[in-house]
């Protein structure tokens, strides 16, 4: 029997081996495979059109310098990190093209003394695995910085790998805080810090509005987190929200917008504006219950009512205030270039904040004699500032973007509704 046991063990031993020995064999050969398509696969340098996926398997997941090549003159290139094909595709294209527009724009004026600064994309299609490897590939490419687009993987998944690479990440258009998550870190968008004090501003000092109500919607995260920082620009400026409600009623699990317009009309002071912190879909829906209860009470609120459907579906919009990062209505000889560049007759904003960003960084690269990412770092934290389409862009040393928010107002009359900007 013992010699029966010991007779199995060895089977077993070689089988276990030969099986190891396999696998270590695939892998290299994966491996080789691998290398041979990373080197063959498309970028768009230059052009504003998505560009092919780079497949997951071609992409090294631990390709990241060594503590040794962390500070080193990189090769003149960038990359982009976002979903080129896919459900939210369109954050990662409209990236795709304000960046290659620009890299288009600044390498045909010169460059950098003469070479180009190369652009490579990676379409992640919204997947955390295709994200952390397309960063990793980038960073082994020896990027000097990274621009990704306002979803959630492309902006928090990299956070990591570029800090420890030294890589430069510029996240455009998120609205979620990152700037603290290192020193790396840069958003190009308007904070809503800045945003909600400058709309707020303009309320109190410019129209002479003092008494708000509040209207948030708690099934919307960001509407959370907006409400808080108007709540605290209107104490600021010398305001009063004097009436709270939400459109969002936890009892009965589903919205409850009757319930806010009863309390807004039967408050016991006069208000002068509603600020409203939802999507604009609710939006249109506060305006119609607003107008239906003979309540003339224009609506202040952010960048999502920026829309055509609030315009044309909602109640009495006139009066409304919005604020925004962007506006293509101002014409000026750098805006007729952008709008040149990009071929669209009307980008968003996300393509004008990734052209403003590829700008600056360039500009910096330029600033710092250099393509070392730490020294390019400290010159884009040095710089006075960028004039772009999205207006002027500085950053703290935190990479806390210092930007002034584009103010609209509606215009109705004549059987038209229209934004209007009023200020800059």
């Amino acid at each position: 029997m013992a010699a029966l046991q010991k007779f199995l063990y060895i089977v077993l031993a070689l089988t276990l081996g030969a099986v190891l020995f396999s696998c270590s064999g695939n892998n290299e050969e994966n491996a080789a495979q691998a290398t041979k398509k990373i080197n063959g696969s498309p970028s768009v340098p230059h052009q504003a059109v998505p560009s092919e996926a780079v497949p997951s398997e071609a992409v090294p997941s631990e390709a990241v310098p060594s503590e040794a090549e962390k500070t080193w003159e990189r090769p003149l290139k960038i990359g982009i990190i976002g979903p080129e094909t896919g459900a939210d595709s369109i954050y990662g294209i409209d990236v795709l093209t304000g960046v290659t527009a620009a890299a288009k724009r600044f390498n045909a004026e010169g460059g950098i003394d003469g070479r180009d600064i190369e652009v490579i994309n990676i379409d992640t299609k919204g997947e955390p695995g295709l994200t952390s490897q397309g960063v990793a590939y980038l960073i082994s490419q020896g990027v000097i910085a990274i621009f990704s687009a306002p979803t959630g993987w492309s902006t928090f998944a990299p956070i990591h790998q570029v800090n420890g690479s030294k890589t430069i990440f510029l996240s455009i258009g998120s609205r979620r805080r990152i700037e603290r998550s290192g020193p790396y870190i840069f958003r190009a968008a308007l904070s809503d810090e800045l945003a909600t004090d400058g709309l707020v501003h303009y309320a109190i000092q410019e129209l002479g509005y003092t008494n708000f109500a509040l209207v948030g919607s708690s099934d919307y995260s960001y509407s959370l987190d907006i409400s808080s920082l108007f709540k605290k620009a209107v104490m600021k400026y010398g305001g009063t929200i004097r009436v709270e409600a939400d459109t969002y009623d936890s009892y009965l699990a589903k919205r409850n917008l009757e319930s806010v317009i009863n309390i807004i009309k039967h408050s016991p002071q006069a208000l002068q504006a509603v600020i409203f912190t939802g999507g604009a879909d609710e939006g249109v829906l506060l305006s119609k219950g607003l107008k239906n209860a003979g309540l003339n009470l224009p609506i202040i609120g952010g960048e999502d009512l920026l829309v055509e459907d609030y315009l044309k579906e909602g109640g009495d919009v006139s009066g409304s205030l919005i604020y925004a990062s962007y506006s293509p209505l101002i014409r000026s000889p750098m805006m007729d270039e952008f709008i040149e560049d990009i071929r669209e007759k009307n980008p968003d904003r996300f393509v004008a904040l990734a052209y403003d960003a590829f700008m600056l960084l360039a500009e910096a690269i330029r600033a710092a004699g250099s393509t070392d990412s730490a020294k390019v770092r400290d010159a884009l934290i040095e710089s006075k500032g960028y004039d772009g389409v999205t207006g002027n862009t500085k950053f703290t040393s935190e990479g806390i973007p210092i930007k002034r928010p584009f103010i609209y107002g509606t215009k109705v009359g004549g059987g038209e509704k229209g934004f209007v900007l009023l200020e800059h």
